[in-house]
């Protein structure tokens, strides 16, 4: 009658947010890329016409959607650094360990200003629920016989990282 909810799809959902919240990131940085491509042959223009006033405000503008485009990469990488972490306990199906590591680190990620573009909030939210609801389905979860060891290091290592690179990000926002 009531569906049993099993960490295991609950992980591969998760990883597969992860992955669409990749790709939204890549294509961003895609577009951005081409705007500062495009402002700086604008930028040049003006610069050869001698209009310095619109010149210095395209450098500005240049100079805001790299700046954009770094912080992305950052969550770029913390999110690759996700998916391993990911893969890894689909593996070793420790799903407790990595729901309570996911938890933190998202938590840590949502205060970055890039996570907040209306083309990722959507899919991030989902990222969140999706964590939420591995976490309660992993402190639920029954015992079984088959032996797990009881945490991986590996994967801990993984998520430290990521942790690390949020924090040196975050550290001069304080």
């Amino acid at each position: 009658m009531f569906k049993k909810r099993d960490p295991l799809r609950k992980s591969f959902e998760i990883l597969r947010d992860v992955r669409i919240l990749r790709d939204r990131i890549t294509r961003i940085q895609s577009r951005l890329d081409d705007r500062v491509a495009e402002l700086s042959k604008r930028l040049v223009d003006l610069q050869s016409r001698g209009e310095t006033y619109l010149a210095t405000r395209y450098a500005e503008e240049i100079a805001n959607l790299k700046r954009l485009s770094s912080g992305l990469s950052l969550v770029l990488v913390v999110l690759d650094k996700i998916d391993l972490a990911i893969q890894h306990a689909i593996i070793r199906r420790e799903f407790a360990t990595l729901a309570s590591e996911l938890s933190t680190l998202l938590r840590d990620l949502s205060k970055l200003p890039e996570t907040r573009i209306p083309e990722l909030s959507v899919v991030y939210a989902d990222l969140e629920t999706g964590v939420r609801e591995l976490m309660e389905l992993s402190s639920s979860e029954v015992l079984s016989i088959t032996y797990n060891p009881p945490t991986s290091s590996e994967v801990r290592a993984i998520l430290e990282e990521a942790k690390a690179a949020l924090r040196e990000r975050l550290e001069p926002a304080r």
